[in-house]
């Protein structure tokens, strides 16, 4: 049976299967680039308007524009591994948050399936009401109650119906697991 690359990557516990990994919408991957690009048609419509009135080697704006270029390059690079290497992966046991930060900075959590009490969905604006992203924000249960905020994914209802049918399942298994506990004679009877 042949792995894909993620699941060489990510360590999956005995019997444990993912059920699907969900990226960023594209539309908030293109709205930061959108803006890139922008800075990046700045020098050439410079040149066009300043070089009637200056007086240097030609070879000086081509540097200057060809260093800004490559500036944008490299930002909008920054752009597109943020977006491609930030993951969420939901199995049948866990949700695990790849989070990349900066190029060379990545965070990872693992939430237990069991641990998740409540699930809200946030879509704000026109764009994510119409395109259908949003953010999910996830409550686990325990002493001190957390939330992990899973931002700009697609179709955030879909996820968290999937999410909130593993924990009912988890509950249900682990209820009939503690119901036939209770239920075995002891050893001393």
């Amino acid at each position: 049976m042949k792995q894909t690359l993620l699941q060489k990557n990510i360590h999956l516990q005995t019997e444990e299967a993912i059920l699907m990994v969900v990226r960023k919408h594209w539309f908030i991957h293109f709205v930061d680039s959108l803006s890139i690009i922008i800075i990046g048609v700045i020098p050439f419509i410079a040149v066009t308007f300043i070089a009637p009135f200056i007086t240097v080697h030609p070879a000086l704006p081509a540097f200057f524009t060809a260093v800004w270029m490559l500036t944008v390059w490299m930002m909008l690079f920054t752009v597109w591994t943020n977006y491609y290497l930030d993951i969420w992966i939901v199995t049948d046991k866990r949700i695990i948050n790849i989070d990349q930060i900066h190029l060379f900075k990545r965070d990872v959590s693992t939430l237990r399936i069991e641990r998740v009490q409540d699930i809200k969905v946030e879509k704000h604006g026109f764009f994510a009401t119409i395109l259908d992203f949003g953010n999910l924000q996830v409550q686990t249960a325990g002493p001190e109650a957390s939330f992990y905020l899973i931002k700009g994914i697609p179709n955030p209802a879909y996820v968290r119906n999937a999410i909130l049918e593993r924990v009912d399942m988890a509950t249900e298994h682990k209820n009939s697991f503690e119901y036939n506990k209770e239920q075995r004679p002891s050893n001393g009877e």
